[in-house]
């Protein structure tokens, strides 16, 4: 069978949530990934994380960026999900929502009707809280829960950033981000709640909805402006699939920018050097491209009160006893249970500083060491001027992108990264962690004047892993605008782009949240459901900030 009512290339956070949803409401669905299941303990298990986090994972597409000019001509890593679920099956499992001013930025930067009065119904529908408030669902397809006994490292953060200054925020996700908090994870019963594991498995199988598991779409097939469905490589052939309805890219920040590209939608100059006919010149296809960049401040401890003592062998065994066993124990949770949003600066309206805390001590590539005990500090900017792009190198699917964020390229994006750091070493200080302090492994003590510490932001910085924004939505009269407020390709019939690249800025958090919201309102838009009611629940803001500059005190 070749003809489906939608057919939807990728099977990630986004095409998940359409699949489940589109067949439900009685349509035939196709859903195609280029990547493997998920069902593997690898992926299943969430202390399982660092094992998709390789070169040779078959679960992580493991991009690269170009060189970047501000930070020492490095390469950075890119990873992105290449397995069903997509990067929501290999994440760190965070569960953040953004401040609801981020959403009322959509909707001044041109996608009508995702303010968050709009959004706020759909993040409550997708989410299962164990937190019993207004602001949160309680029977949704991701379980969002708590690590609510911390372990002694985890509890010195919360009290350091309180003897800093800092409130202690009951929910993040609910009326105030602002403050040190307890972050969520996206679990359910022990086992990672991955997008595929929420929408698709949980839910059980459904007879409108096929899937197929390593199919490369090659590209999207048109008859002059109108979308018919996709040519893909399955099974050691070249197929056709048709789509009655709708054809939907949900390929990812990347994917989707690449896969219009090399169907002949985007920047006409740039297709013609490919030698790729142009059947839609939209400029901003590839453009926009914005991510968070995180710099790391690690110590080292005497005590072995970090998880790397987990990594011994008698302790490996009883954490795997334990998980598959019972779906318990250390092996059954995250690695990142608190953390903090700051600002930067007295005039900031709301939070542009995130801190993630891990009770570990890592090795360059993120990788737990079984000899040393300590803690990491995450620290960035959420908020980047910087603006980037993706191109394509050929016109060949299986030819990489050109990636290229283009960090640290704004005086802005220095100032915010210097308080950041500024700010977690000021945490780090204080003296419910410092009875933990052993070394200061990175920045080191030597690194505090101003020229010291910009080279080891240019040395040290990497991605978050919140890519998105290179299919903007926007106004329609927007030369940069790839899809409008409905999803849909500008010029293009019967084509939408349902992913974080649709973002026309990037969330004050973790994005996956943001992703599945998305994809939860678009289905209502493709079926023609009325929009959830609007909610506009409060918010905490500094509409007059008065709080003390802490970067000048």
């Amino acid at each position: 069978m070749t003809e489906f009512d939608y057919v939807i290339a990728g099977a990630g956070s986004a095409g998940c949530v359409l699949a489940r949803r589109l067949s439900d409401a009685g349509h035939t669905v196709l859903l195609l990934e280029v990547g493997p299941s998920d069902k593997s303990w690898i992926i299943r298990m969430p202390a399982g994380l660092r094992s998709a986090f390789k070169p040779s994972s078959k679960y992580n597409w493991w991009y690269y960026t170009e060189e970047q000019a501000h930070l020492n001509k490095r390469r950075l890593q890119q990873p992105r999900g290449r397995v069903l679920g997509g990067s929501s099956s290999i994440n760190g499992m965070t569960w953040l929502r953004g401040h609801p001013m981020d959403y009322d930025r959509w909707e001044h930067e041109g996608a009508k009707g995702w303010s968050w009065a709009d959004c706020a119904p759909y993040f409550k529908k997708i989410e299962s809280s164990a937190i019993a408030s207004r602001y949160r669902g309680q029977n949704g397809p991701i379980r969002a829960q708590r690590q609510e006994h911390l372990s002694p490292l985890n509890a010195a953060f919360l009290q350091a950033g309180q003897q800093a200054g800092f409130s202690l925020t009951d929910d993040v996700n609910g009326y105030q981000q602002e403050g040190v908090s307890r972050f969520e994870m996206s679990v359910r019963d022990g086992i990672r709640n991955s997008a595929a594991y929420g929408y698709l498995h949980a839910l059980g199988e459904h007879p409108n909805l096929t899937i197929w598991l390593g199919c490369e779409v090659q590209k999207i097939t048109l008859q002059g402006s109108r979308a018919t469905g996709f040519e893909v490589s399955y099974q050691n052939r070249r197929v056709k699939v048709t789509a009655r309805r709708e054809a939907i890219a949900s390929c990812g920040v990347f994917g989707s920018a690449q896969l219009l590209m090399l169907s002949g939608i985007g920047p006409a100059a740039h297709l013609h050097e490919h030698g790729i006919a142009c059947h839609a010149n939209l400029p901003g296809v590839g453009q926009n491209l914005q991510d968070h960049l995180e710099c790391h401040i690690q110590v080292e401890t005497k005590e072995p009160v970090s998880l790397n003592r987990e990594l011994q062998p008698h302790r490996m065994l009883w954490a795997g006893a334990q998980w598959f066993g019972l779906k318990k124990g250390v092996a059954a949770v995250n690695q990142c249970h608190v953390g903090a949003f700051l600002n930067s600066a007295a005039s900031t309206p709301h939070p542009d500083i995130q801190f993630h805390f891990f009770p570990v001590f890592f090795d360059k590539n993120w990788i737990p060491v079984s000899t040393t005990y300590g803690y990491r500090i995450g620290v960035g900017p959420m908020r980047p001027t910087s603006r980037g792009a993706v191109r394509l190198r050929s016109a060949k699917v299986s030819d990489p992108l050109l990636i290229d964020p283009n960090y640290m390229a704004t005086d802005e994006d220095w100032r915010v990264m210097r308080e950041a750091m500024r700010l977690g070493l000021e945490f780090a200080s204080q003296p419910a962690l410092k009875r933990y302090n052993y070394r200061e492994d990175t920045p080191g003590p030597h690194i505090r004047g101003a020229k010291a510490m910009d080279a080891f932001i240019r040395e040290d910085a990497a991605s978050a892993y919140h890519p998105c924004g290179t299919c903007k939505m926007g106004k329609p009269d927007d030369p940069m605008t790839v899809v409008d407020s409905q999803l849909r390709v500008i010029g293009i019939e019967n084509l939408r782009v349902i992913d974080a690249s649709v973002f026309p800025s990037v969330p004050s958090a973790n994005i996956n949240a943001a992703t599945i919201m998305l994809a939860e309102k678009a289905s209502d838009i493709l079926l023609n459901n009325p929009a959830l009611p609007q909610e506009a629940l409060p918010f905490h803001w500094h509409a007059q900030p008065t709080r003390l500059d802490r970067s000048t005190a």
